[in-house]
């Protein structure tokens, strides 16, 4: 009874547990964007309401989308933007962060830039997914002696964090059938999400 009892929990959280991740992300990421505006909104409203920051953070998004979609709307944005990029301490933070967006997003090269590859990391057979960036700085290079890549490698299950680690460009594998969007599926579901196509393209840099 308590072998069958045993089996039957093992078989019930293995097929609950694709649930239970889906739940857990989506909980975190509720908090996450409820967090940015709830605190600010509760200063003003004297109580904590749950849930108004997500909606407030949601309506901000969408509202900074239609102001990008027009001309007016557009020349705000940069204004602010010039403003905020002066702000003592402010601007170091919001500047770095602004360059990785154009250069994941923003950029016309942004495409060439979040090209999906493997690198042997933490250590050597072992392998782990990332994207490349750019080439590493010359001054690296010169000391280095060595063609280096600059691969961003993402932890799981938030690839918003992660590692840069500078990589000879010959064991660069870039993954040709791999697009960014199926690269982060598949590092926030612990590689649970994937797609399978037949002779898959490997190249290195």
């Amino acid at each position: 009874m308590l072998n069958k009892l045993g089996s039957y929990f093992l078989r019930g959280l293995i097929t609950l547990l694709p649930l239970f991740v889906t739940i857990w992300l989506l909980w975190f990421m509720f908090l996450f964007l409820d967090g940015i505006l709830g605190s600010i909104i509760s200063t003003f409203t004297g109580r904590s309401i749950p849930g108004l920051g997500f909606i407030a953070i949601i309506l901000l998004i969408f509202l900074a989308g239609y102001l990008a979609t027009n001309i007016i709307g557009h020349s705000l944005m940069k204004y602010g933007d010039e403003i905020i990029s002066r702000l003592p301490l402010v601007k170091n933070i919001y500047n770095s962060a602004k360059q990785v967006n154009e250069v994941f997003f923003a950029s016309k090269d942004a495409k060439k830039m979040r090209r999906v590859c493997i690198i042997e990391y933490p250590r050597k057979g072992v392998f782990s997914l990332g994207f490349v960036t750019s080439d590493t700085a010359e001054e690296i290079e010169s000391k280095s002696k060595n063609h280096l890549i600059n691969v961003f490698v993402p932890t799981t299950p938030t690839p918003a964090t992660g590692f840069l680690v500078m990589v000879p460009a010959q064991e660069v594998i870039l993954l040709e059938d791999m697009s960014a969007e199926a690269a982060v599926k598949y590092i926030i579901s612990a590689g649970v999400l994937q797609t399978r196509k037949e002779g898959p393209k490997e190249t290195r840099i």
